[in-house]
Parts: C-alpha cells; structure tokens; sequence
C-alpha cells in the first residue's frame, strides 16, 4: 500500500480513500467511458447496431430463425432506437 500517496489523496480531497490507492484506475477507467461516448451520441450508437442486427437477421443464413422472429427482433430494435432518440432530444 503506498501510504504516502494515499495521505496525499486524503490531503487533497480531505477526505479518507476507501479506494486503497486505486483512483488512479478508476479515473482512467473513467475517462475510457467518457470519451467513448462523446464520440456519437447514444442514439447514434444503438441506431448502428440496429442496422447492423437488421441486415444480418435478412440474410439467407439464418435457418433457426424464421421471418417472424426476425421482424418482432427488428420491431424491438426500433423501439429501443425511438427511445434513445427521445431520449435525447429531451435534453
């Protein structure tokens, strides 16, 4: 445990660190997180994997699963981009 560091973090903050010396990751995790989504919005994101799920449930591949199941996953798919698109347009 590197005490000295985590008496730094105490004296900075004033508080007591639960964390034993691992904000340092957390930050970084953090920032991952951050910049991933600020590159597209959430919408935009599930809008992709919705396109991309579409255009691979329609291919001639898939023999399990039939074409009913393949438009209730599509329906469901639009549903959830609807939300997102709400969602941020709310703000």
């Amino acid at each position: 445990m590197d005490t000295l560091y985590e008496s730094k973090s105490q004296e900075a903050t004033g508080m007591k660190s639960d964390f034993n010396g691992r904000e340092n990751a957390l930050i970084k995790q953090y920032q991952v997180v951050k910049e991933f989504f600020e590159t597209d919005t959430a919408s935009e994101m599930i809008e992709s994997l919705n396109v991309m799920v579409e255009s691979f449930l329609f291919s001639e591949n898939l023999v399990r699963v039939t074409p009913e199941m393949r438009v209730h996953i599509v329906n469901q798919l639009r549903v959830t981009t609807l939300i997102a698109k709400l969602d941020g347009n709310s703000r």
